[in-house]
């Protein structure tokens, strides 16, 4: 066999293996950004579903809240009409109390 035939069967050996290694060199590269990228979307989406944990954990609280708020303003507006009652008692007591100071002088 000539020497040319020897040194194309030489660079063609050495194209198809230079092929070879830079294939698997990107198919690791590629496997590895993969599994990078699906750890990363798996972080996002625990964190993603902590938050709505967290947010619904709060609706609830707040639902709570809000229902102690309306007894709690229920109790507020009979309070304050047990004191107009009251205020209304003292004003008209008012005259007499008056009358009585005056009367001890």
């Amino acid at each position: 066999m000539p020497a040319y035939a020897w040194t194309a069967l030489g660079v063609f050996i050495v194209a198809v293996g230079g092929g070879i290694a830079t294939a698997v060199t990107s198919g690791l590269r590629t496997w590895r950004t993969l599994r990078r990228s699906r750890r990363a979307l798996v972080r996002a989406i625990d964190d993603v579903l902590h938050s709505v944990t967290q947010a619904q954990t709060r609706a609830g609280r707040l639902s709570a809240a809000a229902t102690r708020l309306a007894r709690v303003q229920a109790q507020l507006q009979r309070s304050l009409a047990a004191a107009a009652v009251i205020a209304a008692a003292a004003g008209d007591a008012r005259p007499a109390l008056r009358l009585l100071a005056f009367l001890r002088r």
